[in-house]
């Protein structure tokens, strides 16, 4: 984990700025074009492959946007949230969602987790660990099913 204010600093998420990503962030979340979407978001900082599916009020961090990886052939459901950043202890941590993962309506994936090749995460599940590939996550805190 890295220290989220050092962090900011140096990916110059600060400022004006932290505003524009802000604002692109809360057009994104709304828009129905689900490509414009995804270039708002692009535009945010978020790695972003071809064929991936976000869907509407979907929260992907706009505090440090930049540490989030989504690799191609990827869906996400609506109103899922992910984040790369914990204010209580102002820590930062990549999260990595890989090629073919599937991530279930309001699931919840937190910082520093990696969701593996061709997994499923269900609706409303708290990823709090890594997902390992071809696998199925389902629950609070997330757990594999057979």
């Amino acid at each position: 984990m890295i220290n989220k204010k050092e962090f900011q600093a140096q990916n110059n998420l600060r400022g004006l700025n932290k505003i524009r990503i802000k604002f692109l962030h809360r057009i994104a979340r709304n828009i129905l074009s689900p490509k414009i979407r995804l270039k708002l978001y692009k535009w945010m900082g978020i790695s972003i492959g071809e064929n991936v599916f976000i869907g509407t009020e979907t929260f992907l961090d706009d505090e440090v946007p930049n540490l989030i990886t989504i690799e191609k052939n990827v869906v996400i459901a609506f109103k899922v949230t992910i984040v790369a950043h914990d204010d209580t202890n102002g820590k930062v941590a990549p999260v990595l969602v890989k090629e073919g993962a599937y991530i279930g309506t309001g699931a919840i994936i937190t910082m520093g987790t990696e969701i593996g090749k061709n997994a499923i995460v269900g609706a409303g599940a708290v990823v709090t660990k890594n997902v390992p590939e071809n696998s199925t996550v389902v629950g609070v805190p997330a757990k594999i099913i057979d």
